[in-house]
Order: structure tokens, then sequence, then C-alpha cells
């Protein structure tokens, strides 16, 4: 429909119908809103040219659709799914230039055996056959895992030679992990079907993991680079700007972006020797402070249950400000636990999983990985972003907002507004005084300088031909960050997520310079948490589908409506 007669409903037919096709191939979507899996992706290049092609033919139906007549909140949906759209018409070239086995990139797949096959019945021949269906699934996705990693290759596209032990070492513990989390309970199901299941992940599961590590071994590693960066590799520049394009949903030139980090860094580096000359009476070298923090006890935690317990006591102290910052706060309630210990190495921290239809709470899965080498200062930050008022109380807000189309309650596909309201989040914490600790406010500027070295080192690898060894060096100078830590998160921006990193500080200022805006706009009749919820009661969107209704909205409040 064309004309302004049907608008609204063809917009929001449009919105469903790219929600049911994006549950149809996520798994993690299908469950999050308590729908039965019926299948599990296989990953190949077919899948994502299919992906290309719809979303190719149902942009072309949104852009006959005459949005003059639609609502405030409609217009937001078309915007919404305009990028959606052109974001999945890039799908192929993205299966092309990610590596699907490094270990954030696995991280979905790790979650499988919780998300999808934890809770199937297995009460009769025909929930055993399903069960077993979607083992065949995964099977097969190991084995295109093996296909693409040949595919590229033939691209002269390899996984970096310094990539590759984590990349077996995450697929060994997958291997080892599936072995045992896939095959039911005693009580869950009857010795015959236990036995089916146990023979397919002995006989195909298992098996197809040992060809993919084989497919990465001696050989492979041989021709694989001993550099590290999607700029090495043919055409890798151009991957890499589409890359960030994709994970700021905006157009950006990684030269600036560069510039910018470089800006930021040495900003705060100036303010973190003001704190330690004035309230540690430190004037020595910032490297003599942070080894002498290393011993220091205040500066870490000596255990997992420790560290939690730590966390928990920063989440009160911002539950006590949250009154002046949010208008209204989710149902769901967040949470903590430790991370899979399958995860654990390969990963420097944790992740946020939002509420789903099954559970009414959030969860911040923390790592407790070699906490003896880890300074633990940015812990009240790194709560305020995780948690309070950052992705919990964003997302869970998003899921419990029946107003929105199904796509924009249940989706995380914004990076740059997702981690961007996260480090806001993290932010106001000093604006309302919830680092009065020195300890809490160094670890703050640390917090904000390890998301601006980010601006440095991903574009410095990926675009400006850093060496590994030169990124590594920036980083030991400008993070709190051990060694272990380091190395992995260089391997992230350079090999597992390139240009993800830069959503964290991209964003933050985007949200800093939205607020200046509305401030400028509104003068004495600006409040802060009305221009939280301004943004809270939309859910995500694109930094400038963000910008236009929050410039909608301060027209309307400064109008008095």
């Amino acid at each position: 429909m064309s004309g302004h007669f049907g608008a609204p409903e063809a917009v929001a037919s449009l919105a469903c119908e790219v929600w049911e096709a994006l549950v149809a191939r996520e798994p993690y979507y299908a469950a999050k809103t308590g729908r039965p899996v019926e299948r599990i992706p296989r990953g190949t290049l077919a899948e994502a040219e299919a992906v290309s092609a719809a979303a190719r033919a149902r942009l072309r139906r949104l852009d006959g659709i005459d949005q003059g007549s639609l609502s405030r909140s409609e217009r937001l949906t078309a915007r919404y799914l305009a990028t959606v759209l052109r974001e999945e018409i890039e799908e192929p070239d993205r299966w092309w230039t990610s590596f699907g086995v490094a270990p954030y990139t696995l991280s979905a797949q790790s979650l499988l055996p919780e998300l999808v096959f934890r809770n199937l019945p297995l009460r009769s021949t025909t929930d055993c056959d399903r069960y077993l269906s979607l083992l065949d699934d995964l099977t097969a996705s190991i084995g295109a895992w093996q296909e693409r990693i040949r595919a590229q290759a033939e691209q002269r596209w390899y996984i970096p030679r310094p990539a590759l032990p984590g990349v077996r070492a995450t697929l060994e513990r997958l291997r080892a992990s599936f072995s045992t989390s896939l095959l039911p309970s005693e009580d869950r199901a009857a010795e015959g079907t236990r036995q089916r299941i146990g023979l397919v992940l002995q006989q195909r599961i298992a098996p197809a993991f040992g060809r993919l590590l084989e497919e990465l071994g001696t050989e492979y590693e041989g021709r694989a680079p001993v550099t590290v960066g999607l700029g090495q590799f043919p055409k890798g520049p151009e991957a890499y700007a589409r890359w960030v394009r994709y994970h700021l949903s905006s157009e950006a030139d990684p030269d600036h972006i560069h510039a910018i980090g470089l800006e930021e860094v040495a900003r705060l580096r100036t303010a973190m020797a003001q704190l330690r000359s004035s309230a540690f009476g430190w004037n020595g070298s910032e490297a003599d402070f942070h080894t002498q923090l290393r011993s220091d006890s205040r500066a870490k935690a000596a255990s997992p249950e420790a560290l939690e317990q730590t966390y928990r006591r920063h989440l009160m102290r911002m539950e006590a400000l949250l009154p002046a910052l949010i208008q209204q706060l989710p149902r769901a309630r967040p949470t903590l636990r430790r991370l899979p210990p399958a995860l654990e190495v390969g990963m420097t921290f944790g992740y946020y999983d939002p509420p789903t239809a099954g559970r009414d709470f959030g969860i911040y899965y923390y790592s407790g990985y070699g906490l003896e080498d880890r300074l633990q200062m940015n812990a009240a930050s790194l709560m305020f972003h995780e948690l309070i008022p950052g992705h919990h109380v964003q997302l869970a807000r998003q899921f419990e907002n029946t107003r929105l189309p199904d796509i924009r309650r249940h989706t995380l596909l914004f990076s740059s507004f997702t981690e961007g309201w996260a480090e806001y989040s993290a932010g106001l914490g000093e604006e309302f005084d919830a680092y009065s600790d020195p300890y809490d406010l160094y670890g703050w500027l640390a917090h904000q300088r390890f998301a601006a070295q980010r601006l440095v080192v991903d574009t410095g690898l990926n675009w400006r031909g850093w060496s590994l060894s030169q990124a590594r060096e920036y980083m030991a100078a400008n993070t709190l960050e051990a060694a272990p830590q380091i190395a992995s998160e260089t391997i992230r921006y350079s090999t597992d997520l390139p240009g993800q990193a830069l959503s964290y500080r991209m964003g933050f200022q985007k949200f800093r310079a939205l607020r200046k805006e509305a401030e400028q706009r509104l003068g004495e009749a600006f409040e802060l948490a009305a221009f939280h919820e301004a943004i809270l009661s939309e859910g995500s969107l694109p930094p400038a589908v963000l910008q236009s209704s929050l410039a909608e909205w301060a027209a309307l409040r400064a109008a008095g409506h």
C-alpha cells in the first residue's frame, strides 16, 4: 500500500514480517520470546544471500509507503526498519569478512545447550525426533564453519596466526562442554532416548569438531599471516569501513575516530595524574603507581565471591540515586552470575543477558578468571554500565514495553545505542557522586580511558597497519589491564569483532551531545529524568533516528505538551 490509506498498517505488517524472519533464523530471539526453536541456522553463504535478497525486496516495499500519515512512533518504526534492512542487505559481505569460530563470535553457540536444548521436552518419540533434528542442525553448522574457513582461505582471508591458539582452545572447550551439556539427565529422558542422543554426540558432533580443528591445524597455520587486522586482507580496508558503519549504525571515518581516541586518551591521562596527586599523594610515574596498585588489596578481588560482593555493594549505592535519574524502573530485577568456565579464558569481561519470556530477571555474567592479575577499581562503573542504570534498565524497559512492535522490543541490533547508553549511564555515577571513593573515581577515569583507547587500537590494528606488539604496548600504557586481558582484547579488536569496540566511546559521546542539545533547547525547562524517559520509552534506535526523536520530543516539551 503506497497511498495515505493503509500506511500505518503497511509499516506494522512489514515490521512483523521482518521480526518473524529474524525469529526463524535466530534461536536466541525464539527462545527469548518463549517460542519453540524450529531449527539452528547453518551459517552458510546461501543463508546470508537469502537474507540479503529478502531485505532488498522489503526495503523497496518500505520506500513505497507514504509516511505522511504515520504517527511519531510509526515513523520511528519505519526509519528503524530502513536501517535494519540496509544492514541485512550487507549480510553476505559480513559472512566473507568475519571469522565465525573466534571466541567472541562463538559465544552464541556456547549458549545453545541452555538456550535451546535444556528446556526441550523428551516425553515422546516426536520430542526425541525434534531433539535429534536440532542436533543434526548443530552438526551441520559446525561443518559450515569448516566450509567457510576454506572459502575464506581461497580469497586469502585467514585467521591470523596469533589468534589461532584462542580459537582452538575455545573449540576444544565447546567440544568437551557439548558432550555433557547436550546429553539430557536421567530424570529428563528414558535410557533409550539418552543412548540415541549420546550416539549422535559421540559419532557426529564430536567428530565434526575434530574435523574443524584439523582444518585449523599445522598446514592452515603455516599459511596464516603473523600479522593481525582486517586491513591486510584483499579489500580489507573497505571491509573494515563497512564493519565500522555496521557497529555505529552511521557513516564514520576511521581516521577521524582514531584522532578522537588520541585526544580523549590524552585528556583522561591528565585527569588521572591530577587525581593520583590530589587523592593518593602520588607524584611519581603512572606505571609505578599501577604497579603499587597490584599489591593493594583495595584495588583487587581476593576471589570470585568477593568480587560479586563488591559488585552488589555498588549496585545498592546506585539504587538510592535512581529516583533522580529514571522515571520508570523495569519490573525485572538485575542479578549476577559467574560465566561458564568454557568462556572465561577467552573473554576479558562478561556480558549482560536481558530478561526473557520465561525469566523475569536480567543477568550479568561476570568473569572470575585471573583475579590475581586483574585490578578491580572499575567495579562501580562496570555495574553502572552493565546493570543500573545501564544495560539492565534500558533493555528490561524495552522488553516490557508492549507498545513497541516486537522487533523493537526484543532485538539488540544497534550497538552504538546499547553500549552508548550503558557508558553514558556509568558517567551519571560521577555526576551524582557515586564515585566519592578515590579508588572508584580513579577506576571510572581508567574505565573511560579504556574505552577511549579502543578508538585508537581498533582503528590502529584494522585501518592504520599497527602491529600486534604496537597495539599491546599502547594498551598497556593506557589501561589498568594485565597482559592476559590485553592479549585477549587486542585479538578481539583485530579478529573477533573488528569495529564493535568503537561503539562504547562513540555512543557515549553521542548521548552526551544529544543531552547538551536538549539542555540548550529547553533551558530551565530541561529535566534529566524526563530526558532519560524520552530515550528509554522508545527502546534502542539508530543514532540518526534517536536524534530526530529527541528533537521532536524537545520541541513538544518546549511547546508545553
